[in-house]
This record gives C-alpha cells, structure tokens and sequence, in this order.
C-alpha cells in the first residue's frame, strides 16, 4: 500500500472516530424537538415544566440525552434558544429501573453499556466525559455517577437513578 493510501486511511479514521465521538455536532432537531428544546409557558418565560409526548422511534430518547449533554458542558449551538446554564450542574438521568436506566438512557447518553469501545459515543462527547465513571454495584455495566467537563472549567455531575 502507498504512503498516500495509508495517509487516507488515517485521515479517514480520525474523522469516523470524531464523527461517532461528538454526535452532537450532527443533531439537527425535527421541528417538534425544537419546540421542546424552546419551550415557553403562557407569559413568555421559559417552561420550568415540559412533556416531551410523540410516537415510538422518533428521537424523543436521543433529543433529551442531547439538551443533558448540553447542560452539562455548557456548549450549547448557535440555534438554541431554551435554557442555559453558564455554570456545572449536577443532575440526574433516571428509568424506572437501574436495568432500564442502563440500556436506555445510560446508552443514549454514553453509548453501548459494556461495549468499552462504543464508551463516549452517546450525546456526552467522550473529549468532556471526566475520568471513569463509578460503577452501579449490583448491575453489570451501569454506572452510578459520573463528571462531565463544563466551559466553564469544572465539572458538572451526572447521577443516574431508578
């Protein structure tokens, strides 16, 4: 294989591996998503409450991963328009069982639970995800807490709960 056949499929992994590390970078919200995303009540403040309510299989799962992980990076795009927090959070993603959190919303967020591989390739791009996360004891493969890079320099935190 030439230098420049291997040069391009250096170049071509790099880019794959950012590509499936920073899928936010790709989220483009569906027009409900963004009324989500932009919720106001009857006065023109923003929501303190919001439902998210569609069919199955229509990105309701990854739009709510995608505004966490926007939360607790504080790196939110140029169309947002909800809320914003300038500062780390600490905030909790939750199922209604420590499995269910697991494969739902611990995935979306963080990717394939169990697979070290596909770790950091949910909504949390792998370059903000702070260290290891602490393990759930009593699940395999689902994790307790974990720290999230913020803007502003510290660390937001990330329970996850039943």
């Amino acid at each position: 294989m030439s230098k420049k056949a291997e040069k391009a499929i250096e170049i071509a992994e790099k880019i794959t591996e950012l590509y499936e590390t920073n899928r936010l970078l790709e989220y483009e919200p569906y027009e409900y998503q963004k009324r989500f995303h932009d919720a106001k009540d009857m006065k023109g403040r923003l929501a303190r409450q919001r439902l998210l309510m569609a069919a199955n299989k229509t990105g309701k799962t990854f739009c709510g991963a995608s505004e966490m992980a926007y939360h607790l990076t504080g790196r939110y795009p140029e169309w947002w328009q909800g809320a914003r927090f300038s500062r780390p959070i600490t905030a909790w993603a939750a199922g209604n069982t420590t499995a269910n959190t697991r494969d739902i919303v611990q995935a979306e967020l963080l990717g394939e639970p169990g697979d070290e591989d596909d770790f950091g390739k949910g909504a949390i791009p792998r370059q903000y995800i702070d260290g290891s996360p602490l393990r759930q004891p009593g699940v395999p493969n689902a994790y307790q807490c974990l720290q999230v890079k913020h803007v502003s320099g510290t660390n937001s935190k990330l329970f996850f709960n039943s």
